[in-house]
């Protein structure tokens, strides 16, 4: 039997809210999915024109983010000639090998990952850091565990 933790609405509006500060912040028209340890949708929410195609990407992020439990950026083996070329065409190819999907660790388990897409990749990135740090401090709080992107989920 293994034992899992899960991501709650309630975890996952804290990260919508922290991600949403910093969108604003940044000027941004973004939209940010926050989705479970399997990669499906908890909570999204689109910004005050936010482009409708941002809304799939954003959880094509998240989904791979949380379902390879590593940020999206570090598929650097998925150009043509390298071991993973094609692996975007999977999963209906919702695998997305670019900026703006970091996996949500707490405890060292992956428990959902957040995709953001409508800025440019340092504000995605912004963004989903700014939602992950916000959960690391509801976490600090109250006590429910250690918010952290371990190293290896930065690597490719």
């Amino acid at each position: 039997m293994i034992t899992k933790r899960v991501l709650s609405l309630a975890d996952a509006e804290v990260v919508l809210e922290g991600a949403q500060e910093k969108a604003n912040e940044l000027g941004a028209k973004h939209v940010i999915c926050v989705a479970d340890d399997a990669g499906y949708p908890i909570a999204l929410r689109r910004l005050d024109k936010g482009k409708v195609t941002s809304v799939q990407i954003a959880e094509n992020k998240a989904f791979t983010a949380a379902a390879h439990r590593r940020v999206t950026h570090t598929f650097t083996n998925t150009y043509p000639g390298e071991e993973a070329w094609g692996i975007f065409t999977q999963h209906g190819g919702r695998i997305t090998v670019f900026v703006g999907g970091y996996p949500i660790y707490v405890d060292g388990q992956v428990v959902g990952g957040i995709g953001v897409s409508g800025g440019n990749g340092e504000e995605d990135i912004a963004v989903c850091e700014a939602g992950i740090q916000a959960l690391a401090e509801h976490m600090k709080t109250t006590g429910a565990g250690e918010v952290t992107v371990p190293e290896q989920a930065k690597k490719a």
